[in-house]
């Protein structure tokens, strides 16, 4: 397995010497902490690297960028796709608009030389009913089969706190009606704690998992306040490398962990170390 770190859990100022906040600035600052890698944003302009309208030389030119450096860029957080147009929308033509971001999405993430793009499919609101959301997430998931097949990149949805897929059976169950190798899960440890267990999910989604969140969570908290740096919290983790591993999976262990969770003096240094104690468990 490899260490990797989202963009956004890279402090702007890390790159001594550099313009703050650039792309290389960061990548250097993650591989200079100990990271094999790093996961960019696909967001709105001025708050990530690429956006849905980034064309194919600039998003090369970042591939290049993170080669000077000695990093790789894994996969891509997809940002504005879901926030613009989430899948869960009850308007078709929003969640036909959703398809067609994530295909944009898909191959940026080709051009990057990621293998998958993270799916945040929306928040699941009083006025919609469950059973339509999992109709309509299904359908828009089967949609994007060709938008994957074409670039040849998965997408991963992720188990994240918006009140839907709430378990590992739900999540595998979805993925088993979609039925198709390249749609996928993207698994985060951390945002499964305060209502399940992250080794259940590891074992149940098994060979679904294409990536890998890494952060933790104090469950006597239990508000967003109670996601800490890794190996602080209430995760078992030897529990959880164990099922990976029984999986067959072998890909990033990617921090999610941000600089205001760590511990005062902490940085994206110690989380590259902790990550590499998680990777030597089970």
């Amino acid at each position: 397995m490899k260490k990797g770190i989202c963009w956004g859990c890279i402090p702007a100022d890390s790159g001594a010497g550099q313009t703050e906040g650039t792309f290389e600035a960061r990548l250097r600052a993650a591989k200079e902490a100990g990271f094999d890698g790093v996961e960019p944003t696909l967001d709105e302009v001025g708050q990530g690297p690429l956006t849905l309208e980034t064309d194919e030389h600039d998003t090369r030119t970042l591939r290049d960028a993170a080669a000077s450096v000695g990093v790789e860029l894994p996969s891509l957080m997809g940002g504005t796709a879901a926030r613009a147009t989430p899948m869960l929308h009850p308007d078709p033509a929003v969640r036909a608009a959703c398809v067609e971001n994530l295909g944009k999405a898909l191959e940026r993430a080709k051009w990057l030389g990621a293998t998958a793009v993270l799916l945040h499919p929306g928040q699941l609101k009083p006025e919609t009913r469950y059973d339509d959301a999992w109709t309509w997430t299904r359908e828009a998931l089967r949609a994007v089969v060709p938008h994957a097949e074409r670039h040849g990149v998965a997408l991963a949805i992720e188990n994240v706190w918006n009140k839907f897929l709430l378990s590992p059976t739900e999540m595998r169950a979805m993925l088993d009606e979609v039925g198709h190798p390249l749609i996928g899960a993207y698994f985060d440890v951390g945002n499964c704690i305060l209502y399940g267990y992250p080794e259940h999910w590891a074992a149940i989604l098994g060979e679904h998992t294409k990536k890998v969140h890494v952060k933790d969570f104090k469950r006597a908290v239990a508000t967003g306040k109670g996601f800490c740096q890794l190996l602080d919290g209430d995760a078992d983790y030897p529990a959880v490398m164990a099922e990976l591993r029984r999986a067959g999976y072998d890909d990033y262990l990617t921090s999610e962990v941000s600089v205001g969770h760590m511990p005062k003096g902490q940085g994206i240094r110690d989380t590259a170390e902790r990550i590499g104690r998680i990777m030597a468990m089970a």
